[in-house]
């Protein structure tokens, strides 16, 4: 695989030599891997630039594209930006030097700079008289950051894992070590994606146990979370319960109270106060200044800018807290989401830019999803009337959910699901995996309203640098021409 291959160094020193916290540093150059990994400190120097390589992932195009592709937005035709006007059309080049090609450069620049990570920890025990928890904690993070980068990728650029009933169809490559020059690799099956995805995830548990920190990092709770997640896309019920619950259970992770719901995603503390961080967040990116890529800030929150603009409105109702999350935009007459908009009278270089990665809220609604699939129906009400409840600032006892067939009641789950987690990046996923088509309703300005399912154009077209360097790498069917 001829990708861009490059390991960046923060800097990881005490807070009086850097004169702030080391994830706010910018990257400040490339060395060697003699000279990087040498020693654990440099190991943890280059996790460092693993987590930035993976945090501007995520607030780039990744952020937006799981809700660009989907049915709850609608371009604002009036005073909206084009960025990224052929990925919200359905429109392909694989020639594209923006997202199509970036999504997958940056995404295995990130995995080459993790890997180099994971690889460094053998020869720096060999070495004997080092700090060996140490080591195994940074492997432990390395992994959980290396299993969601392929994650992500999968989700971009192949179909989503029960698109044939044994995950035989094509995945993506997924190297383990940095490729070297002239070295090809193949894509992977999805199942075997997937197998690599749980494996690296199941490391970091077994790696970081109990071990605390900031929620900036990864951690044992937040790979448990992930795999809750996956299992789900999987279909495999029984596990998607029993991470979810394992994460749920003791409650370290409250649903935030509504009065606190806003500010979990745009309060300006958690930028810099890692322990201001909302309880409900098991995991967020943070990085420290907006940037034009900032998308979820400029793309979906910024009045008469942003380039798209919720169409699902209508499905809250005036006591869902939830509907607070949308303001109006009185220049182009349309709404906006502000879960990562700008507080007023905050300045841009204050901007909490903050990417939940996965939150407590997203467990109820995985388990009550796979309750529901393992017919389960009471427990999987129970975990509905959580998410209902802080959104409604009742009790879960008070909330009534009441449905005459279990397809009313999954109907239920999936729309619950929709308006939680809307505009973080999830939407078009769930659609897939769901096996429906889409339908952007009487609204849409794209030219692709609908598209039935199944269909080559839900993914991504491999970059053709990436098909002109390596011929072991096989096309996407129709969106590769």
């Amino acid at each position: 695989m001829k990708i861009i291959k490059y390991t960046i160094l923060a800097c990881a020193l005490s807070l009086s030599s850097c004169g702030k916290s080391f994830l706010e540093v910018e990257p400040i150059g490339q060395l060697g891997a003699e000279q990087m990994f040498q020693d654990v400190q440099g190991m943890s120097d280059a996790l460092i630039g693993s987590y930035r390589l993976a945090g501007d992932y995520f607030e780039s195009e990744y952020s937006i594209y799981g809700d660009l592709r989907a049915d709850d937005v609608i371009r604002n035709t009036v005073t909206g930006s084009n960025l990224l006007l052929n990925e919200y059309n359905y429109s392909y080049d694989q020639e594209n030097v923006g997202p199509t090609l970036g999504l997958w450069r940056e995404g295995y620049a990130a995995i080459n700079n993790i890997n180099n990570v994971i690889n460094a920890a053998d020869p720096i025990r060999d070495k004997g008289g080092v700090d060996l928890a140490r080591i195994k904690m940074i492997e432990g993070e390395a992994h959980i950051l290396r299993g969601l980068m392929f994650f992500a990728l999968s989700n971009i650029y192949a179909q989503h894992y029960t698109y044939t009933a044994d995950a035989s169809h094509l995945g993506i490559p997924i190297p383990l070590v940095t490729p070297k020059p002239g070295v090809k690799m193949s894509r992977a099956s999805m199942k075997a994606t997937y197998e690599q995805i749980i494996s690296d995830l199941k490391f970091g548990i077994e790696a970081l146990g109990s071990t605390k920190k900031e929620r900036v990092f990864a951690s044992a709770d937040a790979a448990k979370a992930l795999l809750s997640r996956i299992y789900l896309y999987m279909g495999d019920y029984d596990n998607s319960i029993k991470y979810a619950t394992e994460v749920l259970d003791g409650g370290k992770y409250p649903l935030a109270k509504p009065s606190e719901y806003m500010d979990m995603f745009r309060a300006t503390a958690q930028r810099k106060d890692f322990s201001s961080i909302n309880a409900e967040v098991i995991w967020q990116f943070n990085l420290t200044k907006l940037r034009p890529n900032s998308i979820n800030i400029f793309y979906f929150g910024v009045e008469s800018i942003g380039a798209v603009r919720p169409s699902y409105i209508d499905l809250f109702d005036d006591q869902d807290i939830r509907k607070s999350m949308f303001g109006f935009d009185e220049r182009s007459k349309s709404y906006l989401s502000l879960k990562y908009a700008q507080y007023d009278g905050v300045v841009e270089a204050n901007v909490p830019i903050v990417f939940k990665v996965v939150r407590s809220s997203e467990m109820f609604l995985n388990r009550a999803e796979a309750y529901f699939h393992s017919k389960q129906y009471d427990l999987a009400v129970a975990d509905i009337k959580q998410i209902r409840a802080r959104a409604y600032n009742v009790s879960p006892q008070s909330v009534t959910i009441s449905y005459t067939s279990p397809d009313e009641l999954l109907q239920q789950i999936k729309l619950e699901r929709r308006k939680e987690l809307g505009f973080e990046g999830q939407r078009i996923f769930d659609i897939m995996r769901y096996k429906e088509s889409l339908d952007r309703g009487t609204g849409c300005t794209s030219p692709v309203c609908k598209l039935s399912y199944p269909n080559d154009l839900f993914i991504m077209p491999i970059p053709k640098r990436e098909l002109d360097a390596n011929d072991l790498i096989i096309p996407n069917p129709t969106v590769n021409n």
